[in-house]
């Protein structure tokens, strides 16, 4: 479903990006603009410019560049829509769409009713000495416990009833969050009735489900969750992203283990760029949201055959989004809670063994005598190999392998995968220019042969709602194909599309000139020294002239 035109321009028109951006980074002022130093790279001297009046800001260190929907969509790590969503929330603006779409004022209803129930259950922690000790004895801190908003729910319901009756909830909502269980003469029970509440959120920071620690060690499962819900889907969300997001960003790696308090543990030791998986495979969706945020994941697993198991499936969905996949097994009968307790530094050492995935296997193929285990090696590894969708890093894996197995290059066969990298298709269309919906058009009927020929579609320049179809289908949005983009009777080809796309680049390189002329006065001496180098380099093909 797809958020209306006038939605998207008059979040564009209202949204201003100094106010923004200033709630994420401080901003000093320089002139008529503002400058910080950039959050999208490491930087000594601030070359991250804010322009209140143009409602733009540019990076000269990273060429990042954009509007306050641009910012979000980089610093979030969330899509076009989700940040046209986001700054119509904070601007009161309401969100229309292309249809009728109830379901999106219902389930924000069921976001309020979450958080609602997360509060609940925290004023049961407060009064449950019982689960108090029991966090006191995982050695869980108060700021650890605020800072995941941990709560208890009571053995008995009563309490649960009396709340919801206050705060007019009704029972067929908390069915359709998963939280209760229907008892045949009509009443109900807490599905997490005695245990440790861990709110669930989604990368947006809402609460979409639950899980629940036993605090008796008798009381079986020990580890329950929320089933899957018109808000929540275990396949999209990862627990602990949302804390970790700053962590995973500035590092550019993403710690991944497997349980609540694996996470919980190594963040109170500051271990803070790290997500859990709750007991669930790796998902492409998983892997599409960590690559927004990271280029490298580190698999904390145990050291056991379910652990292995589950590194390896983990390897197959990171691989293709180009992560770079290190495992780092944990002793026998470790996990990284037990990690956690020995302090930090324990935890940096076992982080510092770390191996690339594939060469960990290499390893394993070194120390293994038995022919058959060996072929089992190298087939897992050739299969593995099969998921980096680029050949010559292909390339590089082949020759390790070839030079610890002794087998020629040639005679090892990396089979030829079609990385299955889901992208959603996009909706409506008819009020943008004849150029803009030939593309789209384009792009529904020759996709494959247009991303052959053109790469730069964070470097187009066009209407503000063709901008957000674009961003929408080139990275996944939440939207629906329609029928009429291929039935407009307009004829299309690849190359008119790629010639009308090449026409949208020499429009931003164009909008890229005013941008820059906009900062040059606010900008230090060495910001400038730094482009003027840049552009010599661009001038010279980056060789030093005679």
């Amino acid at each position: 479903m797809a958020i209306s035109q006038e939605t998207v321009e008059e979040v564009l028109r209202v949204a201003n990006v100094y106010d923004v951006i200033s709630e994420y980074i401080p901003l000093e002022k320089a002139g008529s603009s503002y400058k910080a130093l950039c959050p999208f790279h490491t930087e000594k001297t601030p070359s991250f410019m804010v322009s209140p009046q143009k409602n733009i800001f540019k990076c000269f260190g990273c060429g990042k560049s954009g509007s306050a929907i641009t910012f979000l969509m980089e610093y979030e790590g969330i899509s076009f829509g989700e940040a046209v969503i986001k700054l119509a929330e904070k601007y009161n603006i309401p969100v229309k769409f292309t249809k009728e779409d109830k379901s999106f004022q219902e389930k924000n209803k069921l976001f309020q009713i979450t958080q609602k129930i997360v509060e609940f259950y925290q004023e049961q922690l407060k009064k449950s000495s019982e689960a108090k000790n029991y966090l006191k004895k995982r050695g869980l801190l108060p700021s650890t416990i605020e800072a995941f908003e941990i709560g208890f729910s009571p053995f008995e319901s009563n309490a649960l009833k009396q709340f919801i009756q206050k705060e007019n909830i009704s029972i067929e909502e908390l069915q359709r969050i998963g939280l209760i269980t229907i008892k045949e003469n009509g009443d109900f029970s807490d599905k997490f009735a005695g245990r440790i509440i861990f709110p669930i959120k989604d990368h947006r920071g809402r609460t979409v489900a639950f899980g629940g620690r036993a605090i008796s060690d008798n009381k079986s499962p020990k580890y329950i969750n929320s089933p899957e819900t018109e808000i929540y889907s275990k396949s999209k969300v990862l627990y602990g992203l949302y804390q970790a997001k700053d962590a995973l960003r500035e590092k550019k790696e993403a710690i991944i283990v497997e349980g609540y308090l694996d996470l919980i543990s190594l963040y109170q030791v500051g271990i803070k760029n790290v997500v859990a998986t709750l007991g669930t495979a790796m998902t492409p969706e998983h892997g599409k949201l960590l690559s927004k945020f990271v280029n490298r994941a580190i698999l904390m697993f145990d050291a056991d055959t379910a652990g292995k198991k589950a590194a390896i499936r983990a390897a197959k969905v990171l691989l293709p989004y180009r992560i770079e996949v290190y495992y780092c097994p944990i002793e026998k009968g470790k996990d990284p809670d037990e990690l956690a307790k020995e302090g930090s530094q324990a935890v940096i050492n076992q982080l510092r063994k770390s191996q690339d995935f594939l060469l960990f296997l290499l390893d394993r193929l070194q120390t293994q005598k038995d022919l058959k285990k060996r072929k089992e090696i190298i087939d897992l590894y050739l299969d593995i190999l099969s998921y980096i969708p680029d050949k010559h890093i292909q390339g590089i894996y082949l020759k390790e392998l070839s030079a610890v197995a002794g087998i020629p290059v040639e005679l090892l066969e990396v089979k030829e995968r079609e990385l299955n990298i889901k992208e959603e298709e996009i909706n409506s269309f008819q009020d943008l220019p004849l150029n803009e919906k030939l593309i789209l058009k384009g792009l529904l009927l020759f996709r494959d042969d247009i991303l052959r020929e053109f790469n730069q579609f964070d470097k187009i320049n066009g209407s503000a709602y063709f901008m957000y179809l674009i961003n929408e289908f080139i990275n996944g949005g939440e939207l629906e194909e329609l029928e009429e983009i291929k039935n407009f009777d307009i004829p299309v080809s690849p190359k008119d599309t790629i010639e009308a796309l090449n026409l949208l680049h020499k429009n931003w390189l164009k909008q890229q000139a005013e941008i820059d002329a906009t900062f040059l006065s606010n900008l230090d001496d060495a910001v400038l020294q730094k482009i003027l180098e840049t552009k010599k380099s661009l001038y010279t093909g980056g060789r030093k002239q005679k």
